[in-house]
């Protein structure tokens, strides 16, 4: 089936154009005047696959970011009330990736065949998950889809921040380990080995420093092709177990147990519940719904298991307060907050500053960890250049004194 980019007049006399996926040029026509336009122009698109690159088949994507600018974008035209289609007629042509713009095009196709919005979403599960549709779903019902979607906008931003401060956190230090691991291969692996020919001409006795140190050089230039294929090996395994269904589960409850981040990570996935949960519940999603999608986003087994289990208890008649205390796997915090939620009636809001406040104690404890990562990897390099160092000296002071004799 090919793609045909048509220009066409509406029953007002207004111009628009798109594409549309058809056999052929009348099939366009037809499609077309059924949904009450008449075509002008119609010729064939340009052969671009749906993720890739027509030039080079490199692989294109469609970034948070984009989805977040579109959010925010549709729902700033919503609440001006514009007509659906327009709107997204104004952000194909304001897309500036092609992969994004195809994307826009084809939610704006099936808008056109008369689809909501949120079944239009719901056929691109990579880029709009159920969080995403269920809201969207919400807000057509309620009539409120200007002030869902510009709720949802502000949740991807909060979630991309949120990521982006995780990541910055941990890449300097991860930076500086690397560095620190090849410069010691290096060191080990390439100088050593030609030192050691030299210590050989010496013809004495090596202090057993020296030993040790040219025994580890030995061995990992004479089997560092080994040492490549176990580290490959053990990647590759690691990579596949993490795939399985046990191998989730271990690395999600390592997650959770691990020391120092492993708090980190349940504070982590805690403020994603809540804020949300919180999200959700002010989109107009029912209770039950926005416990079951809230669960599927914490990203976590055992939690999304614990918020299950909540949810059945919501659903046999238990406040949220309450199931979520008897759950155990959740901070006193979201507990006490949650039950002042739902005497003031304000359960949303609590949400997200429980959201709020993890996010914030997150922040600190990642920002002392990197403080004190830092001297921690500038020690141990420090250390193991000390060693290398006085493994190569001792040799020589051992000649100078010889001589000196």
């Amino acid at each position: 089936m090919a793609r045909f980019r048509y220009v066409a007049l509406d029953r007002a006399g207004k111009q628009i154009a798109g594409e549309i996926a058809a056999e052929n040029p009348d099939e366009v026509k037809r499609r077309l005047r059924e949904m009450g336009y008449f075509p002008s122009e119609i010729g064939e698109a340009a052969q671009v696959t749906w993720g890739r690159r027509a030039e080079g088949g490199r692989r294109r994507r469609v970034s948070t970011t984009d989805i977040v600018v579109m959010t925010r974008q549709l729902a700033d035209m919503t609440a001006a009330r514009l007509p659906m289609f327009r709107s997204l007629s104004v952000l194909v042509e304001q897309a500036e990736s092609s992969a994004m713009r195809e994307l826009v095009e084809t939610i704006r196709a099936d808008v056109q065949q008369g689809r909501p919005l949120s079944e239009a979403l719901q056929r691109h599960p990579r880029y709009f998950p159920d969080l995403f549709v269920n809201m969207v779903r919400a807000g057509e019902t309620s009539g409120h889809l200007h002030a869902v979607l510009l709720r949802l906008a502000e949740f991807l931003e909060k979630s991309s921040q949120r990521r982006s401060q995780v990541i910055s956190a941990l890449l300097y230090p991860a930076v500086l380990m690397t560095v620190a691991i090849g410069a010691v291969t290096f060191i080990i692996g390439f100088l050593i080995p030609k030192l050691s020919a030299l210590f050989k001409e010496m013809e004495q006795t090596l202090p057993l420093i020296t030993q040790a140190l040219l025994l580890v050089a030995n061995v990992v230039a004479k089997t560092w092709w080994m040492l490549l294929i176990l580290v490959i090996c053990l990647v590759v395994g690691i990579r596949w177990y993490v795939r399985t269904q046990a191998g989730r589960e271990a690395m999600d409850l390592l997650a959770l147990r691990a020391p120092l981040l492993g708090p980190i990570w349940h504070k982590m996935a805690v403020s994603r519940l809540a804020r949300t949960f919180g999200t959700m519940l002010v989109g107009g999603v029912p209770i039950l719904t926005s416990l079951e999608i809230s669960g599927n986003a914490v990203g976590n087994r055992p939690m999304a298991r614990a918020v299950a289990a909540m949810r059945e208890e919501v659903q046999q008649g238990s406040s949220v307060s309450a199931a979520l205390e008897r759950a155990g796997a959740f901070p006193p915090l979201l507990v006490h907050m949650a039950g002042v939620g739902e005497e003031t009636g304000q359960l949303p809001e609590m949400m997200a500053r429980v959201a709020d406040s993890l996010d914030f104690e997150v922040d600190s404890t990642l920002g002392r960890l990197t403080t004190l990562l830092e001297p921690i990897v500038i020690i141990v390099m420090g250390i193991i250049v000390g060693f290398i160092v006085l493994a190569v000296l001792l040799p020589i002071f051992q000649i100078n004194a010889t001589i000196g004799r």
